[in-house]
């Protein structure tokens, strides 16, 4: 089974580890895609986490959540510690698919995971302008890797913080080129689509809960039907 040296952790904001992980350069070049994700195998626990680095590339590195199971490994384990893993594992997401049309990432939380990759390479390719991304926060001092985001920002990506808490007004100072929205990512696109703020024929990058994904695909599927004559809006997941 191949295995990865624990070789570096910080904060990433929004309660979230970097997790950095040295692993072999062979293993590496299995990373062909953003979202795919691996297995981090401990000797007490597992868990799946997806990889938020650039693709193909040693280090890997996860943003983790400190919720329990291997996610506590990862955060306690001294550094030099070696883990189990399997994968990368997914179909992710083929960047050359997307090259020509707008595309929107939806993520929540740790999911951002799969927005970092992907925005990177749409910055590299000259397409920042018709890049959205839809981050569902609690409130804007949840926002994980907040310097990055910024600077997607002003490299002309859209984003869009979906606020569940409503916190529309506060800390100006984070963020302050996006836009706020109230509620969950689903509802904030659904609108933003209606309104034109989201091009037709968009592709949808999703990651997060089973919920958010269902509420797009039934958005998607009622919004061709009252649009027959649109560009339909394409969700793509990356399991």
């Amino acid at each position: 089974m191949p295995t990865a040296v624990l070789s570096a952790r910080s904060d990433a904001g929004g309660g979230l580890l970097s997790v950095v992980l040295d692993v072999d350069p062979a293993l590496a070049r299995a990373y062909t895609a953003p979202g795919q994700y691996v297995e981090v195998i401990t000797h007490a626990d597992r868990g799946y986490f997806v990889l938020a680095g650039p693709v193909g590339r040693t280090p890997w590195e996860l943003l983790v959540k400190n919720a329990g199971g291997v996610a506590d490994a990862l955060a306690s384990l001294p550094l030099g510690s070696t883990v189990d893993l399997a994968g990368p594992m997914g179909a992710g997401f083929d960047l050359a698919h997307v090259a020509a049309r707008p595309v929107v990432v939806a993520v929540v939380g740790s999911a951002l995971a799969v927005a970092r990759p992907v925005v990177a390479a749409r910055i590299a390719e000259g397409a920042a302008r018709s890049t959205f991304l839809f981050l569902g926060l609690r409130a804007p001092t949840d926002l994980p890797i907040a310097a990055e985001v910024s600077a997607w920002s002003e490299q002309g990506v859209t984003v869009v913080l979906c606020l569940s808490r409503g916190e529309l007004d506060h800390h100006p100072e984070i963020l302050p080129r996006a836009t706020r929205a109230v509620g969950y990512v689903q509802d904030a696109l659904a609108r933003a689509v209606d309104a034109g703020a989201v091009p037709p024929g968009a592709l949808v990058l999703v990651a997060g809960p089973d919920a958010m994904l269902a509420a797009m695909r039934a958005y998607a599927t009622a919004h061709s039907a009252a649009n027959p004559s649109a560009a339909p809006i394409e969700i793509l997941t990356n399991v």
